[in-house]
């Protein structure tokens, strides 16, 4: 097999799950910035928490952090459980990934902006091309 064909079945191998995960993580940005846009409407989004022992670790630093701040430790000190809103805000933003989760919302936005570009060029070209 040539060597040009080889490259090329390597290449889609890996981009059909880069492109996988990408389309995941876009479609995840776009649920939660609407959930964000409708948080005073929907009733669920202020009222609901999520438990400690379904999210990162580094959620329990932030609400202990958070109680302190506050004044508040003492009083809600069996509570393990965060706001939803909080996991809404952080998946959007990338927190939610950890400290260098907002790198991957960076590459992600770069992929889209080339693949956008990359698609709208393509588009006239085809169609410059095309004759009817």
């Amino acid at each position: 097999m040539r060597t040009w064909r080889k490259y090329h079945r390597y290449i889609f191998g890996y981009s059909k799950w880069i492109s996988l995960v990408s389309v995941v993580l876009l479609i995840t940005i776009s649920i939660t910035g609407i959930l964000l846009i409708h948080q005073d409407d929907l009733r669920v989004i202020q009222t609901e928490r999520v438990p400690l022992n379904l999210l990162p670790d580094h959620y329990e630093d932030r609400l202990e952090h958070t109680r302190q701040k506050q004044g508040t430790t003492e009083i809600y000190a069996a509570e393990q459980s965060v706001p939803l809103r909080w996991v809404i805000l952080d998946l959007h933003t990338g927190d939610f990934f950890g400290k260098y989760g907002f790198l991957l919302y960076d590459v992600l936005s770069v992929m889209a902006i080339v693949l956008g570009t990359t698609g709208i060029y393509m588009y006239f070209k085809i169609r410059k091309n095309n004759v009817f």
